[in-house]
């Protein structure tokens, strides 16, 4: 199996949540069939769902690359958030730019930002409960 064979192998669950995301980047109303009246604040509560589930995966698949190790280290976990939060960047600035429905707004990055802390503390011991890590 090739380099991108192995990436798609490993990261499937993260590569899953990024299509979840593209979908309700791009679609002018990604809830259009979902028959539950919102909350005010929803929007921000999903955001914060989205892309804390995106580091939760990313860190997951991480982990799950190779058991043996403890690779869930404080510096790892930064890049991992880091690199959620610039996607959450792009995500906003995608929907400003590429959709006529939708626009960019710094308080969904805010959210983007408050899931991904919650994942930075919680993915971690979850992880390696659930992979059986000890450490």
């Amino acid at each position: 199996m090739g380099t991108f064979g192995r990436f798609l192998v490993r990261y499937w669950p993260s590569l899953c949540v990024v299509g979840v995301i593209m979908y309700a980047t791009f679609n002018s109303d990604p809830l259009a069939d979902v028959d539950v009246p919102l909350f005010p604040g929803a929007d921000k509560l999903i955001h914060a769902i989205m892309f804390g589930g995106l580091a939760g995966a990313v860190a997951f698949d991480y982990q799950r690359a190779d058991r043996t190790l403890n690779r869930l280290t404080r510096s790892a976990m930064l890049a991992i958030c880091g690199g959620c939060a610039v996607a959450g960047v792009l995500d906003e600035i995608a929907q400003a730019t590429l959709t006529a429905e939708r626009s960019g707004d710094i308080l969904d990055w805010f959210a983007d930002c408050g899931g991904i802390a919650v994942a930075y503390f919680t993915a971690p011991p979850a992880i390696r409960k659930v992979l059986g890590h000890k450490s």
